[in-house]
């Protein structure tokens, strides 16, 4: 076996390694500190913009991995191809593939999804089944290859809420945090170009009308050293703490029932064998590196040559439940040093001891973190001995670029005693601190902030609400202050925001009322203030899309519009800090009770800085561009300047949402229930909108997980676009009616990130589960799974459908 410091399990530098199986107890005595580096960590960190990049990185890393891979999926798609062996052409590689080739080097590869109450009845991620044809692809190789699906470490299974997470790491040594899964859309490149051959290819038809599916922005971050280690032990605990708990006993006491209520409902092949569940906790990952005890023996003035006996006992950071490590002995004598490396479980709210005491020769000695610790031995010889938590030398030089883990969620998914909101906290503590400016980029805007509008005021009173919200974390509110602040001092100080122009049907409510109020909410105070400055200087949502030559054999010639899905989940301030994982800005990914996320939290150092650039490249074309101290100026330069052209172009207009056609402008998209805020006598898109609902929403990225349509205006010449960027307001879309149950309840299920869908009840025939609007009247009922695909038939008035739900 190997040592978990990512080392061959060798000398480190001349000195013998001692392992301690040390292990963690749960809360450390109650104690109210984070489950991270509580100083920080030096950490080398790269952008990797979209899936192109991506899989790219993950391909060679799988191609160099020697001892272990570790892969958290929110879903996987094994059988895609989505890597590329060669440049130029399309997708060639599996995971599979990877996989299979790395067990027959004997990498071990361990991989732990998913599985809740409702996954496999309403979703198309029948990992069950994913598992086992990878089980199968191993063949002989099966014992290098560890699959486990979580399914909550309660008795009672989660129902609504999941492991949301995408992390990844190699040998310990490389990890990959954010939003990228290893399926479908989740190749692309930055410039989102359709048609583009390096893409997965699709047959073409009205769903897919390029043969590639729909764009997709998203970002992973790669760390490198110590922090990779940590994403690594996330799993590790997260195994332990399933294999040994009620969660994993009721899972497979139940798995024939399961499979017989699958069956009933029409999962596919449900009552087939899944042999690899038979293996789940047969072997558990090995435990992490906790620290290093550094130790040297100088000569006393005896001029003899001691030996002497060190024992390190357990540091006691075990979850509870799980094995304490045992007292472990190493050899040291006159001239000497070791480091001793100590290994173990550590749960995921135990904070690693600044010090550690240990005996020598019957000595009893404490090493801090922070000094040298120096002792007289009984030979005469001076000890000299200093604890490293982490490995790591402490404290991290000034200016030092360091890393810490953002953890959200609750023993069900994170085995903890209590909840881990580090996400929230971090995100506020940025929002609070930043002195510049503050760049969002995010697949929800679902937040709680002051609105005094009639329509939205009362926005956590389900019966007084127009626009009910129920959000209850603040980021919202804390943006808004330090934009009311900004304008009440006229200082440098600017927040942009990047969002989805369009979104599957669950988000596309809880994102349509949290930035119609929120831009509202600016706009009202400057009013209300009679400030002299223009709001939109220190305050602007976006939106990234393209517009491109249409082929002749897709429909040209002509130019197309579209807009890209934003799944990115990333916030920068000021060039100094950053932060990318996988939570969205909604109550699911942020109060740490209900999903479980990872992120990494980077200060410091050159990383924030060329996190921007790097996105600014493909959205701006140039970030150069970019003003930092008037971030939101410059972006509107640029964002305006795209506007201007598309108009020219094809007619589209944005921020209004309108299109003219023939001296006739109308709004571009129709939204069902919406009372438009540019034409106030319209309650419908039925007579006005240019494309209909759902088409609407589907051109605008709003698609199932894979549908692709554009909008195409025949013989327009393509724009100049200088990048992706485009100004958003709230009259693209207008007001959203409350028009149904869903909305109601969309904090507490949809709007944390939870997309709908809607599933026709049995009657002899396969559900449908497709993805359309939300259908109102009929007495839908609200659960949970689904995700969009293609839309379905429209549903007849009064007909009987469930609104089904699954997070993205």
């Amino acid at each position: 076996s190997w040592t978990a410091n990512g080392s061959d399990g060798g000398a480190v530098g001349s000195a013998a390694v001692a392992t301690i199986v040390a292990a963690a107890l749960a809360g450390a005595a109650g104690a109210a500190t984070d489950w991270r580096w509580l100083r920080g960590s030096a950490v080398n960190a790269t952008t990797m913009d979209c899936g192109m990049d991506f899989f790219a990185d993950v391909y060679q890393q799988f191609l160099m991995a020697q001892h272990e891979v570790v892969i958290m999926p929110y879903f996987i798609k094994p059988t895609l191809k989505i890597f590329h062996s060669r440049s130029g052409g399309p997708p060639d590689i599996t995971l599979t593939d990877l996989i299979v080739q790395a067990v027959r080097r004997n990498v071990h590869v361990w991989i732990m999804g998913w599985d809740n109450a409702a996954s496999e009845k309403f979703l198309p991620f029948h990992q069950d089944r994913e598992y086992e044809q990878l089980f199968k692809a191993v063949g002989e190789d099966h014992e290098y290859l560890h699959l486990t699906l979580d399914t909550s470490r309660n008795f009672v299974a989660s129902v609504y809420y999941i492991p949301h997470i995408k992390s990844y790491a190699f040998d310990r040594k490389v990890a990959y945090v954010g939003g990228i899964d290893f399926s479908e859309n989740r190749l692309d490149s930055p410039q989102h170009l359709r048609p583009d051959p390096r893409l997965v290819q699709v047959p073409i038809d009205e769903n897919h009308v390029t043969g590639n599916e729909k764009p997709w922005q998203d970002v992973m971050v790669r760390v490198d050293g110590p922090a990779a280690e940590h994403v690594a032990m996330i799993l590790v605990e997260r195994w332990w703490t399933y294999c040994k708990s009620e969660g994993y006993m009721r899972s497979q006491a139940s798995r024939p029932f399961d499979a017989l209520a699958d069956a009933i409902w029409g999962v596919a092949k449900s009552l087939e064998a899944s042999k690899w569940k038979g293996y789940q906790c047969a072997k558990l990952p090995p435990p992490g590196r906790l620290g290093v005890l550094e130790l040297s023996v100088s000569a006393g003035t005896g001029y003899t040559m001691n030996q002497y006996d060190v024992k390190v006992p357990t540091l006691g950071l075990q979850s509870s439940g799980l094995p304490e490590g045992k007292t472990v002995s190493a050899a040291l004598s006159t001239g000497g040093s070791e480091q001793v490396v100590v290994t173990g479980l550590r749960a995921l709210d135990s904070p690693l001891p600044q010090s550690v005491t240990f005996t020598i020769s019957g000595i009893q000695v404490t090493a801090n973190s922070d000094s040298d610790t120096n002792a007289q031995l009984n030979g005469g010889d001076l000890l000299k001995a200093r604890w490293l938590p982490d490995g790591v030398p402490q404290p991290v030089p000034a200016g030092t670029q360091t890393c810490q883990m953002a953890l959200s969620g609750d023993r069900d998914w994170m085995g903890v005693s209590r909840p881990r909101t580090e996400n929230y906290d971090d995100h506020l503590k940025i929002i609070r601190e930043a002195k510049r400016y503050i760049l969002i980029e995010n697949q929800y805007f679902s937040t709680m902030f002051d609105a005094a509008s009639h329509e939205c005021s009362h926005s956590n009173n389900r019966v007084e609400a127009e626009l009910y919200s129920g959000s209850t974390n603040q980021v919202g509110q804390q943006l808004l202050d330090r934009i009311k602040d900004a304008g009440r001092t006229s200082s440098n100080f600017s927040v942009a925001v990047i969002i989805p122009l369009g979104t599957e049907p669950g988000s596309f409510y809880p994102n349509l009322r949290g930035t119609f109020c929120f831009e509202q909410a600016v706009e009202d105070f400057w009013t209300t203030e009679s400030f002299k400055s223009d709001w939109r200087d220190y305050f602007s949502f976006y939106f990234i899309s393209n517009a491109v030559d249409v082929p002749a054999n897709m429909g040209g010639p002509g130019t197309a519009f579209y807009g890209i899905f934003t799944h990115t989940k990333m916030i920068v301030a000021d060039d100094d800090v950053a932060i990318v994982g996988s939570a969205n800005i909604n109550d699911r990914s942020l109060n740490g009770d209900r999903d479980a996320e990872v992120g990494v939290q980077i200060r410091g150092g050159s990383y924030p800085r060329e996190l921007r650039e790097k996105l600014m490249l493909a959205q701006m074309g140039d970030p150069s561009l970019v003003d930092t101290n008037h971030l939101v100026k410059s972006l509107n330069k640029v964002a305006s300047a795209n506007a201007k052209a598309l108009y020219k172009s094809m007619g589209i207009k944005f921020p209004e949402g309108t299109y003219t056609k023939d001296g006739q402008t109308n709004q571009l998209f129709g939204l069902i229930g919406v009372k438009v805020v540019n034409v106030p006598t319209l309650v419908s898109d039925v007579d006005f909108a240019t494309l209909k609902y759902p088409l609407s929403r589907e051109v605008a990225g709003g698609g199932g997980m894979d549908t692709f349509k554009w909008f195409v205006v025949p013989g327009a010449k393509p724009p100049n676009l200088q990048g992706l960027l485009f100004p958003w307001s709230r009259s693209i879309w207008g007001l959203p009616k409350m028009t149904s149950v869903t909305q109601l309840y969309s904090n507490d299920l949809i709007g944390g990130g939870w997309t709908a869908s809607k599933t026709g009840k049995k009657s002899g025939t396969q559900a449908n589960r497709y993805s359309s609007e939300v259908i109102v009247g009929g007495g839908g009922l609200l659960t949970g799974g689904g995700v969009p695909s293609e839309p379905p038939p429209r549903a007849l008035p009064g007909s009987s459908r469930h609104v089904i739900c699954t997070c993205t």
